[in-house]
């Protein structure tokens, strides 16, 4: 237990999961007191990102534990995990999908790639013969998840300018904050895997993680805007 307790990354899942429970928070809480409906539905993908990707973080720190304290790996939260990481990859590809579409949220067909994407993603791993939760999940990462953080990234960088003529610093500054950590998740999150400058590689994640909640507090008066399809903002 002493051990377990000096180890740094038994923080750093910690700290991981619960930035990412913060964010989904603070976006729901915006959501729900929303007085523009415009961008309820990508935020509510934001949100649960947050969620579904803080529990893949709290599961892996339960193994972490486990695995400090001599016990067996726990198939159940091995499965568990990586499923639902895969999940949480594919709800961030799908904010940023709804976020670049959100003047056109009437064609349902671009809002359907996410899915598509999934089934394609699911049938080539079947077909590869590749059973591997591990393998599966780690495939998702470099996929989905550098994709989902890449695009979500850019539409949030376009969503800022979209604002800009609104003057509002802070909402402008967190817009920016969220998609620049948002970059870096793609890069830290969805590209690199083994330890960084000898550093565990969960560490930037978390990071970024923490970064990215503290972004959507000065994000959240965005759910007060109406944002016309032409693209002026309006207050």
């Amino acid at each position: 237990m002493t051990a377990l307790v000096r180890e740094p990354l038994f923080y750093v899942y910690f700290l991981y999961g619960l930035s990412f429970f913060v964010m989904a928070g603070l976006v729901i809480s915006g959501v729900t007191r929303a007085s523009s409906l415009t961008l309820v539905s990508p935020f509510s993908m934001l949100a649960a990102f947050g969620f579904t990707h803080g529990t893949t973080e709290m599961i892996d720190w339960v193994r972490f534990i486990r695995e400090m304290l001599g016990l067996p790996e726990n198939t159940w939260l091995l499965y568990t995990s990586q499923f639902v990481l895969i999940l949480s990859f594919v709800l961030l590809l799908q904010f940023g999908v709804n976020l670049l579409t959100y003047k056109n949220s009437q064609n349902k067909y671009p809002r359907a790639i996410p899915s598509i994407l999934l089934f394609v993603f699911l049938d080539s791993i079947y077909f590869l013969g590749i059973f591997d939760i591990r393998q599966v999940g780690l495939i998702a990462r470099y996929s989905f998840g550098f994709a989902g953080s890449a695009l979500s990234a850019l539409a949030l960088f376009r969503l800022n300018n979209t604002m800009k003529p609104l003057g509002n610093k802070k909402l402008s500054r967190g817009l920016i904050v969220l998609a620049v950590s948002l970059a870096a998740y793609a890069i830290f999150g969805g590209l690199i895997v083994t330890p960084l400058i000898g550093l565990p590689i969960q560490l930037a994640r978390a990071v970024c993680a923490l970064v990215i909640a503290v972004a959507s507090m000065s994000i959240l008066e965005i759910f007060k805007i109406k944002v016309p399809a032409s693209g002026r903002s309006a207050s």
